[in-house]
């Protein structure tokens, strides 16, 4: 009877190990997840997350040894620590960043208390469990255990918890785990402050569940301070946060925190990017591609061309080209452009579904309206073997043009991006293709750039009936091959490829030049 009571009480410890080891992998990936979408840098962040993480453990592993008394009291207290500030890590990240624009130190002290407390339990669980059997079957199980619950939350974590909860409700999850897990030592143990242990387990569960009902509202309220227009909108997809701003006939799309476009001037941009490069082909395009432009914005302006028979919409988000496609007031942005029987959907990665086409169908116009550089897995949408792909997928008098971000904020970033390109034509020995810089000024951006390569014409042609654009005239249109010297003086040859994406490194060094 002794045995089984035995048996059971190490049960019970092995299932908190579970618990402790998928609450503690969760809280440094929403660590860095938040910090990916408060900065950007998602490599850079996730490695500052593992190493903070890890050194913590490890301060947390060498102060277990003080510890000598009470060890199952102990072991709730660290649980009932982590349930609230591990639960509203996330929280604290948020709000501390909203109100004073600095993140790090905070990342870093909840590093140190929530990395420091798992490192303290998992050795203090040894020694409890080394009572019922010897120390070499303890070792094994709890690392065992220990890693197969990293296992599953590393599974689980990115494919159900984050997209369906959000990144405040799923720390207050792991929270009410951390407590279960502290409810499950209190039930194994007689040692003494039971009554201050039961108030504690209590009132940490009322938070954590008024949290979890209010997390929508609190974070209404801590984005509220991000933007500096009324949130309108928000929406959590799986690849994404989108943020939808309005004030006085201003709408801003906001991905991840980063604006895309105000309702404004976004005219300027899409108009620029999609006329112009039209205005220089030998012939209005027939068949084109859209990578990214999931808002509809690109497909709008294509469709003032009658010629255009079929547009290919190329976006890894169906969630946000179904909200563009079918929201009242998002819709009427891109004149429900998206309802067109013109437009074709394909949800997938741009590199990827280039690289299955692999010059199988071949296109008229292909335009990259994709986000800045600034993480490694876009910036492989800028790449020399997504050039060579998408090059691949023109027909022989066809266009490409992409965004270039821009030549004043990270003019090292605009050359880069032309020299990438330019490599792309020679390997394929693309001979008559030129390659153009442009640029336009948006109000909302400042100075922003693009490129575009193919057989292009000298004097470009007409522009489609120019009453249907807001911006763009042939005039202004010549204009914006001009560039300051300031701005040609940073020309160079740094070609962006997958195994050495200087690219991003040079985007997150010239914004923080800039800003500094």
């Amino acid at each position: 009877m002794k045995i089984e009571r035995q048996e059971r009480r190490r049960l019970l410890l092995l299932c908190t190990v579970v618990a402790i080891a998928m609450a503690g992998l969760a809280y440094q990936l929403i660590a860095g997840t938040m910090a990916t979408y408060l900065i950007g840098q998602s490599v850079t962040q996730f490695s500052f997350a593992t190493g903070w993480f890890m050194a913590s453990m490890g301060l947390g592993s060498y102060l277990s040894k003080f510890a000598r008394r009470n060890l199952f009291s102990t072991l709730v207290y660290l649980q009932i620590t982590l349930a609230i500030i591990g639960g509203f890590s996330s929280t604290i990240m948020f709000l501390a960043f909203s109100l004073t624009d600095t993140l790090y130190p905070f990342f870093i002290m909840l590093a140190l208390v929530i990395g420091g407390s798992i490192g303290f339990e998992i050795p203090v669980i040894v020694r409890i469990l080394n009572q019922y059997r010897v120390l070499r079957t303890t070792v094994a199980d709890v690392f065992t255990w220990d890693y197969i619950g990293a296992l599953v939350i590393s599974l689980v974590f990115p494919l159900l918890i984050l997209p369906y909860l959000g990144l405040i409700r799923s720390a207050i999850f792991f929270g009410m785990l951390n407590l279960t897990a502290a409810f499950l030592v209190f039930l194994l143990h007689s040692e003494k402050s039971r009554y201050l242990q039961k108030i504690m387990l209590i009132t940490t569960l009322l938070i954590l569940v008024a949290g979890f009902i209010w997390a929508e509202t609190l974070n209404r309220f801590i984005e509220e301070n991000l933007y500096q227009d009324p949130i309108v909108l928000t929406k959590e997809t799986p690849y994404q946060r989108l943020v939808v701003t309005k004030w006085k006939g201003d709408t801003r799309l906001y991905i991840n925190g980063n604006i895309q476009f105000s309702s404004r001037d976004e005219f300027r941009y899409h108009e620029t990017l999609v006329h112009t490069p039209i205005a220089f082909m030998k012939q209005n395009p027939r068949k084109v591609v859209i990578l990214g432009g999931g808002d509809g914005m690109v497909a709008r302006e294509l469709l003032k061309y009658p010629s255009i028979e079929e547009i290919i919409l190329v976006d890894l988000d169906p969630e946000m080209v179904e909200l563009f496609k079918t929201h009242h007031f998002l819709s009427k942005l891109n004149e429900f452009a998206l309802r067109s029987s013109k437009v074709k959907f394909v949800f997938n990665d741009a590199f990827v579904w280039l690289k299955e086409n692999h010059g199988r169908e071949k296109y008229d116009l292909i335009i990259a309206d994709l986000p800045d550089p600034n993480s490694y897995s876009l910036g492989k949408l800028y790449s020399v073997s997504f050039y060579l792909f998408v090059l691949r997928s023109l027909e022989s008098n066809g266009v490409f043009v992409t965004q270039a971000t821009s030549p004043t904020f990270a003019p090292r970033v605009f050359w880069s991006i032309l020299a990438t390109l330019k490599d792309a034509n020679r390997r394929l020995a693309k001979t008559k293709y030129e390659i153009r810089p442009f640029h336009a000024y948006l109000p909302s951006f400042g100075d922003w750039g693009f490129i575009m390569t193919g057989e292009l014409v000298t004097q470009p042609r007409p522009l489609p009936q120019e009453n249907l654009l807001k911006y763009l005239n042939k005039d202004l249109l010549q204009s914006h091959f001009s560039f300051s010297r300031d701005i040609l003086k940073h020309q160079n040859n740094e070609i962006n490829k997958l195994n050495q994406p200087v690219l991003v490194d040079t985007y997150a060094r010239s914004y923080y030049n800039w800003y500094q």
